[in-house]
């Protein structure tokens, strides 16, 4: 009956329209006799187009605007419960009320690297190989389903970087805006440990995460669990969540664990006094417990990927009963200028064995040249990519943006010489639009002590090409 009432409307508009035009009368004066006629003649000038007028109203006959308004009434009528689809920037489906929301979205991060090899003190080359792959490669679906049930579902096609292709996202969350705001997640989703490793990999200022972020805090992996985040006062936010194993690639990002199902406790806290357009001021600190009862193992690349290898590693641990993770992080952004640093410490507990301590930490520094604001999302405490004032291919030039960093990680202690390293990266990134993103870096290993690959100092270059929808 909806699109019978909608086919109704339309010709009655076109025919309103008609009849109004039907009620508009030329008139012509002949410049001799001034009396006035209804058609074109010699010696006659046009007076104009003149409207029919109602005598008793005073109004024209058809009004063309009752008209316009009448059909869109029509049309919103009929058009009420078909969906809204939203194809800037992203391809979602949403119903008119916003209680149900279809997203289909991915990504595609592709990458280079050419490199300037180096030996150790004992002659071991660093062997990398310049090469270029695909990073990372996702096809994903979100839905938002009676406005407070929400579910993801995400697959990565491209194994690089340490972590193999398959399953990344896949949970089912309640959030509740009552009283007091949470969400409830289960399923198999990231732990709630790291500023960087809780942001997206779209959002990172350099192509690979800090050294500590990488072999500590697990920014490609997932773990199937349930987990409860809330916030309050628009000044802090605490997740919390329990773990099993994980079903995307190696256990912990650089930590290798042989034993299928550990039980692991992470949280994390955040402290956010400002966050305005343009400033923020993030405070956090997670810790997280892991009961291995099994072998383990702590190994990095040099945030330089494809064709690298890890020159820190502290080989299989063996007896190792728990390991506790310990992490701090801050985050200043005042306009074009950000900082960003995060210390992490990881105590491993083992029977009748000496128990190392290894740790690390970075910070690094970005300012947009051409003015814009690095993003951030209070409820998730996570950062994101700045947005382009200008478009380019609509009269614009994007975004630009320099940055450095320096990492170091240390995987030396007691009767374990995995290394310590220390890194220096620099950056310029270009964001043409807000979907489209490319990264150059330039990545120099300062200092290698300890380990196989001793002082070593390799350093390289890389590219990167990313989309996302």
């Amino acid at each position: 009956m909806k699109f019978k009432r909608l086919a109704y409307a339309i010709p009655v508009a076109f025919a309103g329209i008609g009849a109004s035009n039907v009620h508009a009368l030329d008139l012509y004066m002949d410049s001799k006799t001034k009396q006035i006629y209804a058609e074109p003649g010699p010696g006659r000038v046009s007076l104009g187009s003149f409207e029919r007028v109602d005598e008793a109203a005073g109004k024209p006959a058809v009004a063309e605007e009752q008209i316009r308004e009448q059909v869109k009434k029509e049309v919103q009528a009929a058009t009420k419960d078909l969906p809204e689809v939203n194809t800037k920037g992203k391809l979602e489906f949403k119903s008119r009320d916003g209680n149900f929301k279809w997203k289909i979205g991915g990504r595609i991060h592709a990458q280079a690297g050419i490199y300037d090899n180096n030996r150790a003190d004992n002659g071991t080359p660093t062997d990398f190989n310049n090469g270029a792959d695909l990073r990372r490669a996702r096809i994903n679906i979100a839905a938002q389903l009676w406005k407070a049930w929400h579910f993801k579902l995400q697959y990565d096609f491209a194994g690089s970087g340490g972590v193999d292709a398959g399953l990344r996202d896949a949970f089912i969350s309640y959030h509740n805006d009552q009283v007091w705001p949470f969400a409830l997640t289960v399923g198999h989703f990231k732990e709630y440990f790291g500023l960087s490793s809780m942001s997206s990999s779209n959002d990172i200022t350099f192509i690979e995460r800090a050294l500590p972020t990488r072999v500590f805090m697990a920014p490609d992996a997932r773990r199937l669990g349930i987990g409860f985040a809330t916030h309050g006062h628009d000044l802090w936010t605490l997740a919390t969540g329990f773990y099993g194993k994980n079903a995307s690639g190696e256990d912990i990002g650089g930590v290798e664990v042989e034993r299928s199902d550990p039980a692991v406790f992470s949280g994390r806290f955040t402290l956010s006094p400002i966050h305005t357009n343009g400033r923020v001021l993030h405070l956090g600190a997670s810790g997280s417990w892991l009961s291995l009862d099994d072998t383990t193992r702590f190994r990095e690349r040099p945030e330089l990927t494809p064709g690298t290898t890890r020159l820190i590693d502290t080989g299989t641990l063996q007896n190792v009963d728990s390991m506790i993770r310990l992490g701090a992080e801050a985050l200043a952004i005042y306009g074009p200028f950000s900082l960003q640093g995060e210390y992490v410490r990881t105590e491993v507990d083992r029977k009748r064995l000496s128990d190392p301590d290894f740790d690390g930490w970075y910070v690094q520094g970005s300012w947009i040249l051409t003015g814009e604001s690095r993003g951030y999302d209070f409820k998730n405490g996570t950062f994101k990519n700045p947005k382009p004032n200008s478009i380019v291919g609509q009269g614009g030039y994007g975004a630009w943006e320099i940055a450095a960093r320096y990492s170091r990680l240390d995987l030396n202690d007691a009767d374990v010489d995995g290394g310590r390293e220390e890194n220096f990266t620099a950056g310029i990134n270009w964001y043409p639009t807000p979907t489209f993103k490319f990264m150059a870096n330039y990545v120099n290993v300062l200092n290698v002590k300890g380990g196989s690959f001793t002082g070593a100092e390799p350093e390289g270059f890389l590219l990167r090409g990313q989309v996302v929808w």
